[in-house]
């Protein structure tokens, strides 16, 4: 049976935005309508989503309420159709999608560029084809700019394309239109030395099938295949706010052109021939690392390769990691209007074995000393059914893992509950981030019945367990990411040194002894704390760390005297005094 999904649930599940601006159009529209939409789209097919295509009373409601619910029900519905080869059923749905997209948006938006395409492949005549492929190009162009080495793939379909017509018309005795100016020469690339972002390498492992498409940010979408293996290619800006994920085309600042000195971008996918040509990638990284540490990060719902992907670079980078960050991306659908079917494809049995497998030979096969997980939402409940699988085949063996880090768990307390004896003994310690203003897991428990793991209103806690809650750290912000952004320093702590929470100064106890968990207190000031984990990160150990700050002491400028002063403190106060 579906889930029932009403706006707010549709909306909040991704961050609140559309919820925001439905309740300000003052909507009506009743939950039980927009389920229909959502299990239409959900279950894919055809009479389904005809069925909802034909009641035109719901569709002018939506369409009023919250035209982004609306398009991408449209784009559903096309692509629906044009699977199934009702192509002209296709053609009408996707005109329709593109003519709310720019009532709404504008008319060179590049939400246009996907759906003009699609369009235009529909095309049986050669000229139309070419047509809709143009304005989907010149749109991309505008946006991200003519030299922009993303352009390339959708270049080439162009001139292919352009190409056919134009000996069409040779054939019938008709001169072809002049040919377009030749792209722009590619600015000259730039010293690593000399430019203001980085280039950080991921290796991942993923059961998306391919596309068959080249860009970057196109070669992988949300449906299921074998699990295959990479590496990717992201730049990341150095003058980046640490925990930040800038990304381009935001309507807030009015940046779309794709800048590697100010926005993160995935320039490259690139695909291995085989799992064990991977691991052995992967090894060499590790192996030419001095602290041979390796994270897999698993992704939550509403999430595609892509994003995955700037995600765990994000990590990387801010958590200075010392050797291989390994992505495990799972089919997500990446839309609003699938948390069905994610949540279906999560469940998936033979996905968890491989998932299970992949995680065991990380551990044991790479050289990897320090061997982390971290898991982010629904990704969770992959994580957790794969160490369940994990525990039951390794029982009595040490801990296979160090770190696990349970970010805003999108799982259910009675499912967490019942494995939770059989997970526990897989690794050392973990940890579990939760919010009290997490609103996409409150509306996930609406939805399913069963309040969520990551949900700090009712604290989870278990033995073994370390449970943070991040309400006062997040600020005015939803608690959805605070693991990666404004408890940043906390997890450094976990991850770099296994500091227990009674040694991490930002921290304070709450609840009772047998309900014992943490949350962000007063202890310490963020910067202080951060500066003595850092010294122990960079110098080694706590012995080698306070015997620099003592060197550097005595010379210090007086300002700088003041904050050496106080890591001293925050050090001796982390670590068991020395003998």
């Amino acid at each position: 049976m579906a889930p029932r999904f009403g706006l707010i649930a549709l909306m909040a599940l991704s961050i609140g935005a559309a919820e925001a601006r439905a309740q300000d159009a003052g909507s009506d529209l009743a939950g039980p309508d927009l389920q229909r939409v959502a299990v239409a789209v959900d279950q894919g097919d055809i009479a389904a989503l005809r069925a909802v295509s034909r009641d035109l009373p719901l569709l002018q409601q939506l369409r009023a309420s919250d035209a982004d619910t609306f398009i991408a029900f449209q784009l559903a519905l096309a692509q629906a159709y044009a699977e199934a080869n009702q192509t002209q059923d296709a053609i009408a749905a996707f005109e329709l999608a593109l003519q709310v997209i720019r009532e709404t948006r504008g008319e060179d938006d590049l939400s246009l560029a996907d759906p003009l395409a699609a369009l235009a492949r529909l095309q049986v005549d050669p000229a139309d084809r070419l047509e809709g492929l143009e304005d989907a190009y010149r749109i991309r162009r505008q946006v991200v700019g003519a030299a922009n080495p993303v352009l390339v793939p959708y270049r080439t379909e162009l001139e292919g394309v352009r190409d056919i017509v134009n000996r069409d018309l040779a054939a019938r005795g008709i001169a072809p239109p002049p040919a377009p100016p030749p792209a722009p020469v590619e600015p000259p690339v730039v010293a690593e030395a000399d430019r203001n972002f980085r280039l950080v390498d991921i290796y991942w492992a993923t059961h998306r099938a391919p596309t068959g498409r080249s860009a970057a940010d196109e070669v992988f979408g949300g449906d299921r295949g074998p699990m295959t293996f990479g590496t990717a290619e992201v730049s990341v800006p150095r003058d980046r706010a640490v925990g930040s994920l800038p990304l381009p085309a935001s309507f807030l600042t009015f940046e779309f052109r794709p800048d590697p000195e100010r926005h993160m971008i995935l320039n490259s996918v690139s695909p291995v021939t085989d799992r064990e040509s991977f691991m052995a990638a992967v090894t060499a990284r590790i192996g030419a690392s001095s602290r041979k540490e390796v994270f897999v990060f698993i992704h939550g719902y509403n999430t595609s390769f892509e994003g995955a992907a700037l995600r765990t670079a994000q990590l990387a980078v801010d958590m200075n990691l010392d050797g291989a960050p390994i992505l495990y991306s799972w089919p997500s659908r990446a839309s609003l209007l699938a948390y069905a079917a994610d949540t279906r494809t999560v469940a998936d049995e033979a996905l968890l074995d491989d998932v299970a497998g992949f995680l065991t030979q990380v551990a044991r096969q790479t050289g990897a000393e320090r061997v982390h997980l971290v898991a982010h939402s629904m990704g969770n409940r992959v994580l957790l059914r794969a160490l369940d699988r994990i525990g039951a085949s390794t029982q009595g063996q040490p801990p296979m893992f160090n770190e696990v880090i349970l970010a805003a768990a999108d799982v259910a307390v009675d499912e967490f509950d019942a494995t939770w004896p059989r997970i526990v003994p897989t690794a050392d310690r973990f940890t579990l981030y939760a919010s009290r203003r997490d609103r996409a897991l409150q509306v996930s428990a609406q939805v399913n019945g069963m309040r969520r793991v990551g949900d700090a209103r009712q604290v989870v806690v278990q033995p073994g367990l370390q449970t943070v809650d991040t309400t006062q750290a997040s600020g005015g912000l939803l608690g959805h990411d605070d693991f990666a952004g404004s408890a940043l320093a906390d997890f450094q702590g976990v991850v770099w040194l296994s500091l227990a929470p009674d040694r991490r100064c930002v921290l304070q106890t709450a609840g009772t002894d047998q309900t014992r968990f943490w949350t962000f207190g007063t202890g310490c000031p963020t910067s202080d704390f951060v500066t003595a984990v850092k010294m122990v990160r960079t110098n080694g150990s706590y012995p080698l760390a306070l015997s620099a700050l003592e060197a550097e002491l005595p010379a210090a400028p007086p300002e700088r005297r003041g904050l050496l002063e106080r890591a001293r403190d925050r050090l001796t106060g982390m670590f068991p005094l020395l003998p």
